[in-house]
C-alpha cells in the first residue's frame, strides 16, 4: 500500500515536470507561428487561456494518511463553490473541466432556489428554503448574516457525528456586523471567514476588501491582510485548505472552500493578468445565445421592457474578467487534488463544486445580474467528484442548493432535522435510476437597491420540461425548455397552454 502510494506520488511529480515542459513548449511554438505572419487573427474566445498551467499550493506538513484512516469506510466531504459564476463558464476553468467534471457526476439541471447570494447561503448551510429560514435578501433587516440562525447547519450536524469541519473564505452577506466582531459559528473547528472593510450599504455590489487588502476571522480572532501582508484573497484560502487536508488527514473532515470569485468588481491574481486578452469577441454558443441582447421582449415582463441595457462592449470586457478571477479558483481546485493524493486521500474524499447563484451575462438585455427566474440566473454549476466512489456520468435530474446539507448529513451519518426541505443526493449518486423529484421551487423576494431590486417578486416552478413563473405584479410566464431552451417565447395565457398552466400555478 505504501509502495503503491509512493508510486503514484513520483508520477504526479513527474506528470507536473511534463506539463511545466509542454506549456514551455507551446508557448515557443505560439510565438513562432505568431512571426510567421503579419496578418492579425480573428478575435476568439478560447476554451483554455494559453499558455497556462495550474499554480499548486503545497502543504508541508503533507504525508500518507494513518492505515486506520484509510479503513474508515466514512468519506471526506470537501465542499467548493464559487459566488455569481456563470453555469457555463466551467468550460474556461481547465481542472474543473478536465477533471472534476469529465470525472465526476455533472448535474445538468441544478438551481439556486432563490438566485441571490445571501439567501442561497443560508440554503446551503441549513438546506432550507428561504420563505423557511426567512433570509430574503442580503442585508438587515429582511437578510444578511444577523437574519440567519445558526444553531443547526450541516456544520453542526457533521460536527456531532465526529467529522472535523474547517470553513475558509466568504461567509454570508453582512457578516462584519455581527458581535463580536469576527463571531465564530457554532459547528466549526476551523474557521477563517473574510471580512468586508470600508464597504457600502449593500456589500453585495461587490469591494476590492474581499480580495485584497482584506481582513480575516481566524477562530474569532481578526487578521489583517494588508501593505506588506497583503496576499491574494483566492491563493491565501487555497493554501490554508491544503494545510487542513494535510493536518486533518488521519479523521474524517468536512472541508467547505467559499471563494469570492468571479464576484464583481472582477479582480483576479497578477498572474492571470495575460490571460483571455484576446476574448473580445464573443460570438459563439453559449457565449452568444439566442436570448443575448434578446430583441424582442415585448411579451416579457415590465420591469425587463423598463430596463436600459448596458452596452455590450462593457459585458464583453467584465465577461473576460469573470474568467481571468476563475483562473485562481481552478489553481485551488487543481491544489485539492493535489493535497489529497500527497496525503493518500483521493479514493476516499467526495468533492463537491458549486456557484452560489447564476448571472446573466447580456441575457434577456440584463447585464450582469442575478435574481431573475431565467436559467442564467437561476441555473448553476453542480458537480460531484469521487470518482472511486461514483462513476462518472451527466445527470438531467432535478437539483438543488438545498439538497447539499441533507447529503453532507447522509454521508457523514448524521441525522437529517425533520425541518429540512432539500432531499439526500446519496440515492441519486449511488443509482442514477433512484426516483428523484419532478419538480423545483424558485423564488424571488423584495431586496435592496440595484439591477436585482427591479424585479419583482416571484415564484417559479421548473420542471424538465416546464418553467412556470407568477409575478407579484400578476404578470405570468410560461416556458417549454424543451422546445425553447434560451426562453425566448412566453406561452403564458395562451389557451392552447391553460391546462399545463394551471397544473403548474
Amino acid at each position: 500500500m505504501v509502495a503503491e502510494r509512493e508510486t503514484r506520488k513520483d508520477l504526479m511529480r513527474n506528470t507536473k515536470i511534463i506539463f511545466m515542459v509542454l506549456a514551455g513548449l507551446f508557448l515557443l511554438i505560439a510565438c513562432a507561428k505568431a512571426a510567421e505572419t503579419s496578418a492579425p487573427e480573428e478575435p476568439q474566445i478560447e476554451a483554455t487561456p494559453e499558455p497556462y498551467f495550474p499554480t499548486i499550493f503545497e502543504s508541508p506538513e503533507a504525508g500518507p494518511a494513518s492505515e486506520e484512516r484509510l479503513n474508515d469506510p466514512r468519506p471526506n466531504i470537501i465542499f467548493i463553490f464559487t459566488d455569481d459564476q456563470p453555469y457555463h463558464t466551467v468550460d474556461f476553468m481547465p481542472t474543473v473541466r478536465d477533471v472534476l467534471k469529465k470525472g465526476g457526476i455533472n448535474f445538468e439541471n441544478a438551481f439556486a432556489t432563490t438566485p441571490l447570494c445571501c439567501p442561497s447561503r443560508a440554503s446551503i448551510l441549513n438546506g432550507e428554503y428561504v420563505h423557511n429560514h426567512q433570509v430574503y435578501t442580503n442585508n438587515w433587516p429582511q437578510g444578511g448574516a444577523k437574519k440567519f440562525i445558526d444553531i443547526s447547519t450541516y456544520a453542526t450536524w457533521l460536527q456531532g457525528a465526529g467529522y472535523h469541519t474547517g470553513y475558509f473564505g466568504k461567509y454570508l452577506n453582512d457578516y462584519d456586523s455581527l458581535e463580536p466582531y469576527g463571531y465564530m459559528p457554532p459547528g466549526w473547528d476551523i474557521w477563517n471567514a473574510f471580512l468586508g472593510r470600508n464597504l457600502g450599504a449593500d456589500d453585495d455590489t461587490g469591494a476590492a476588501a474581499f480580495y485584497q487588502d482584506f481582513s480575516l476571522s481566524e477562530n474569532g480572532e481578526v487578521v489583517e491582510y494588508s501593505g506588506e501582508n497583503t496576499i491574494f484573497s483566492a491563493d491565501l484560502i487555497s493554501q490554508r485548505a491544503v494545510d487542513y487536508i494535510a493536518q486533518n488527514r488521519n479523521e474524517p473532515f468536512s472541508l467547505t472552500l467559499s471563494y469570492y470569485n468571479p464576484h464583481s468588481p472582477y479582480f483576479w491574481a497578477e498572474r492571470h493578468d495575460p490571460q483571455f486578452r484576446r476574448a473580445s469577441a464573443l460570438t459563439s454558443e453559449p457565449y452568444r445565445p439566442p436570448n443575448f441582447m434578446e430583441e424582442d421582449i415585448s411579451d416579457k415582463p415590465q420591469y425587463l421592457q423598463d430596463l436600459n441595457p448596458i452596452s455590450v462592449e462593457k459585458i464583453d470586457i467584465s465577461y473576460k474578467q469573470i474568467l481571468r478571477s476563475l483562473l485562481s479558483v481552478d489553481d485551488g481546485v487543481a491544489s485539492v487534488l493535489n493535497a489529497l493524493e500527497e496525503n493518500g486521500l483521493s479514493e476516499n474524499t467526495i468533492i463537491f463544486f458549486i456557484s452560489d447563484n447564476g448571472l446573466t451575462v447580456g441575457n434577456h438585455r440584463l447585464g450582469l445580474t442575478k435574481n431573475c427566474a431565467y436559467e442564467s440566473c437561476a441555473r448553476i454549476p453542480f458537480i460531484v467528484y469521487a470518482p472511486a466512489i461514483f462513476p462518472p456520468r451527466t445527470d438531467l435530474s432535478l437539483v438543488a442548493n438545498i439538497d447539499l446539507a441533507p447529503t453532507f448529513a447522509d454521508l457523514a451519518g448524521a441525522n437529517i432535522p425533520a425541518n429540512v426541505n432539500g432531499e439526500s443526493l446519496l440515492p441519486l449518486l449511488q443509482d442514477p435510476d433512484a426516483g428523484w423529484r419532478d419538480a423545483i421551487l424558485i423564488e424571488h423576494w423584495p431586496t435592496e437597491e440595484g439591477i436585482g431590486s427591479r424585479i419583482p417578486e416571484y415564484y417559479a416552478v421548473r420542471t424538465l420540461e416546464w418553467k412556470y413563473v407568477e409575478y407579484v405584479t400578476g404578470e405570468q410566464e410560461l416556458f417549454n425548455l424543451i422546445e425553447d431552451p434560451y426562453e425566448l417565447e412566453n406561452l403564458a395565457g395562451q389557451s392552447a397552454y391553460a391546462e399545463i398552466q394551471q397544473e403548474l400555478k
